[in-house]
């Protein structure tokens, strides 16, 4: 099985988990948005088209009906009284964004009723014809859009020619559409028609970005520093059980552990011993400085290597210090936790902070593999210890290797 079969694999077993919700939803548009950035995301990890139906129909039957009526196949029955209003929204108007000033930009709100009542807008944003945002909400996503501050003007435009170009977009590049826009990539393309331009494939042995020195021995020195008390403890009994249940994972091949360790660069082989204290930390670390991200999506490649060693020090010392939290921790509690960070002096734009968000939720599964996450979405004792001690290994040996 290859590193991308695994996080297919993964997700697979996530998207059966997550499809309990579709017991909860109470609309067709909320059931449409969900299945179609399911569909969005299998298409992100390189998973076929005729694949996704098959592999979660036995364990989440609606969830696989779905996905196939989104894909052009018939519309499901059951008990949920939504499934009768599945492809029945239709266009009322579309308003047009406009401004004089950016007359390459341009926007696109298209209003839809269900029985003669307002019930969703789909925005669609383009520049020089290309797509560059889709979003999906409430009625009245044009309200207040154009006020005495801008220049920006609001007509009503033709339902024809509106659609025209999104379809005619939905079929050129869609590399511009951040991971939420792309989400709804298969739901334009069930409302409008038209077939999606073909994904990018995937390119081998991208080269990871030459890493500064200065930069690794600075934030060791701050995260030694800022936990000292931490770095000189001795690793509680916890720590040992997570590494007895990492290794037990590694044993079974589990797709989670093997891509942890690919992308630490832990080459293993089948007469290899049990995992040690030190690959341990080194699968903690991982993504601190990783070695190998062959096996994430080009998206996700990108995204991760853009998290830098400051960003990954913020990181560190929040989880660290974090109290036992309500909710489970997600990619925004790790950018909370930068911004919050006495020691780091810089902070995340709020523009930047959604992407950023989604990188740190790529790698997130690598801390619950390794036992750093518990089960319900806290820091766990041992990570509490593990973090400190990988990250100052991690950045460490990749001084010594400069």
């Amino acid at each position: 099985m290859s590193s991308l079969d695994e996080f297919q694999t993964r997700y697979i077993d996530e998207l059966i988990a997550a499809a309990a919700v579709l017991d909860s939803i109470e609309a067709a548009a909320q059931a449409e948005a969900w299945v179609s950035g399911a569909i969005a995301e299998w298409h992100a990890l390189g998973g076929p088209a005729e694949g996704l139906t098959p592999a979660i129909a036995a364990d989440a039957p609606l969830a696989a009906a779905l996905i196939s009526w989104m894909e052009g196949g018939e519309v499901p029955e059951g008990e949920h009284r939504w499934l009768a209003d599945l492809g029945r929204h239709e266009i009322s108007q579309v308003l047009q964004l406009a401004s004089p000033s950016n007359p390459e930009e341009l926007g696109l709100i298209f209003e839809f009723d269900l029985d003669g009542e307002h019930d969703h807008d789909v925005s669609v944003s383009l520049t020089n014809g290309t797509v560059t945002g889709i979003a999906i909400g409430p009625a009245g996503l044009a309200d207040g859009v154009a006020d005495d501050d801008t220049d920006l003007t609001v007509d009503q435009v033709g339902t024809s020619v509106a659609s025209n170009l999104v379809t005619t977009a939905l079929g050129g590049p869609l590399d511009a559409l951040t991971p939420s826009s792309e989400a709804n990539v298969p739901l334009l393309l069930q409302r409008f028609g038209g077939r999606r331009s073909d994904v990018a494939p995937r390119t081998e042995g991208r080269l990871l970005p030459e890493r500064d020195a200065e930069d690794d021995s600075w934030c060791v020195g701050v995260v030694r520093s800022a936990l000292r008390t931490t770095l000189e403890a001795a690793a509680p009994e916890s720590v040992e059980r997570a590494r007895i249940g990492f290794a037990a994972r590694v044993a079974k091949k589990d797709p989670d552990a093997l891509t942890v360790l690919g992308v630490a660069g832990v080459k293993r082989s089948a007469g290899d011993g049990p995992i040690d204290v030190e690959t341990f930390l080194r699968a903690v670390g991982a993504y601190f400085a990783p070695v190998d991200l062959g096996a994430h999506t080009d998206a996700q490649f990108d995204a991760l290597i853009e998290l830098e060693p400051v960003d990954w020090a913020g990181v560190v010392l929040g989880m660290t210090r974090a109290k036992t939290r309500t909710e489970p921790l997600d990619g925004a509690s790790l950018v909370t936790f930068i911004n919050r960070a006495p020691e780091i002096t810089s902070t995340i734009p709020k523009s930047d902070a959604p992407r950023l968000a989604w990188a740190f939720e790529q790698m997130m599964f690598a801390w619950e593999a390794t036992g750093v996450i518990d089960a319900d979405g806290n820091v766990s004792d041992a990570g509490r210890w593990l973090l400190a001690h990988a990250y100052v290994a991690a950045l460490s040996d990749q001084r010594a290797a400069a």
